[in-house]
């Protein structure tokens, strides 16, 4: 009868160890994040003119939304802060050897970014019209992608698989959509844009304002560019 007792006495004490377990389980899932903290909605390209320049400048609008906080020790977790957008282009030449083609890379960094679809807010990119004029740029490039950061942790394109993760993929060129592809274009341009370096600028770098009569809603951001004290 004891042993019985004993026997029965072990089993609730398990039964009540999984319960919790099971709890703590649910509540850490619930916790996390099913889609990542930011991600690109849309990428959109325009020739337009700066000031009263007389060639086209190249523009690259990145639309950007913040779907949830991921610092769990955020003030505000309504609001995602530093928001790190990088993009990337890559222009094809008459040449077949990709060293050869023509790289450029800029970044800015959102400010802060509300949670919310509705909420979502456009980065913009130029690349000068002397250039595109001179290296005869078409409005799109061949290949681009962008990289979005927050708090200084890149946000993956792609999971375990390789597979490009759905919600950034409107972020990438859809001839890189597979990793395969998109490493060895990455590299490349990891090395091609340190010819060119500051040529593509984000939109608070301009000299000149643009001329198109509709200018997406943007952000504030952090000027990286201004030394600190």
């Amino acid at each position: 009868m004891r042993l019985l007792k004993a026997i029965y006495s072990s089993l609730l004490v398990l039964v009540f160890q999984l319960s919790a377990l099971n709890a703590e389980m649910a509540v850490n899932n619930a916790n996390v994040p099913t889609k990542p903290a930011v991600t690109v909605h849309d990428v959109k390209f325009l020739q337009t003119k700066l000031g009263n320049q007389v060639n086209f400048s190249n523009r690259m609008q990145i639309e950007v939304g913040a779907n949830n906080n991921p610092d769990p020790k955020a003030p505000n977790k309504k609001w995602v802060d530093k928001v790190k957008v990088t993009v990337t282009q890559i222009y094809k030449t008459d040449s077949k050897k990709f060293e050869d083609w023509n790289y450029y890379r800029a970044s800015a960094t959102i400010l802060t970014l509300e949670v919310g679809a509705s909420n979502s807010r456009s980065v913009l990119f130029y690349l000068p019209s002397d250039i595109v004029k001179r290296d005869r740029l078409s409005k799109e490039p061949d290949y681009y992608f962008v990289q979005l950061e927050v708090a200084g942790k890149e946000e993956p394109l792609f999971d375990a698989k390789g597979v490009v993760v759905p919600e950034q993929a409107r972020g990438i060129h859809k001839d890189l959509l597979l990793k395969s592809n998109f490493d060895p274009a990455k590299e490349a341009a990891d090395r091609g844009v340190l010819n060119n370096p500051g040529v593509l600028r984000p939109q608070y770098l301009l000299s000149y304002f643009d001329t198109k009569g509709w200018v997406p809603e943007s952000p504030e951001f952090i000027r990286e560019d201004a030394p600190s004290r």
